[in-house]
């Protein structure tokens, strides 16, 4: 149950109305966020609070698998997964993600991501 929760927590970040609302992914997002990005930017909250809602627009579509579920302890758990990031007339883009998950006062918040770019590859337990 609890990594059906993170997942849909995961995925949930994921939706367009969700990554274009400031409230929604200050909800979702811990204070001490930190970000790795597949890009090789680093970003923090702040930064990801003033860049998502102006790349809801672009209308990205993810696909993710093999997601996989690692309790740190009571309170911190990783999912691992890989993703396929496809926009409007583009080249798909492939990655391996990692994100740290915190059980705070507010629920669970995403304290930790990093997206790692790799080869492509297909899908297979969607």
């Amino acid at each position: 149950m609890l990594k059906q929760t993170i997942i849909e927590l995961e995925r949930e970040l994921l939706q367009s109305e969700v990554r274009s609302s400031v409230v929604a992914l200050d909800r979702l997002i811990s204070d001490d966020f930190w970000e790795f990005g597949a890009s090789g930017a680093s970003f923090g909250k702040a930064d990801v609070l003033n860049r998502l809602p102006s790349e809801a627009a672009l209308k990205l579509q993810f696909q993710q698998d093999q997601f996989r579920l690692r309790i740190m302890n009571i309170d911190w758990v990783q999912l691992t997964y890989r993703a396929i990031i496809t926009a409007a007339n583009q080249v798909p883009k492939y990655s391996l993600r990692s994100s740290l998950w915190h059980k705070t006062s507010l629920g669970w918040q995403m304290s930790f991501h990093q997206g790692t770019p790799c080869s492509p590859f297909i899908l297979n337990d969607v």
